[in-house]
């Protein structure tokens, strides 16, 4: 018992420290990912060929 005890203290504060790092990496990995290059294509609107620029999703 006292083993787990004391094991889990020591982990405590460890997964405290890493928690932050995780999330901040989530995020920039969330922001980077709807900013991906779109490169130009043609599209049909109104029973006409368009083409639309390459461009930032």
């Amino acid at each position: 018992m006292k083993r787990m005890l004391t094991g889990i203290l020591v982990a405590l504060p460890l997964l405290v420290v890493a928690m932050p790092k995780q999330a901040s990496a989530l995020i920039i990995g969330r922001h980077h990912h709807h900013h991906r290059w779109v490169p130009g294509h043609s599209v049909i609107r109104h029973h006409h060929r368009v083409w639309i620029r390459g461009h930032y999703e």
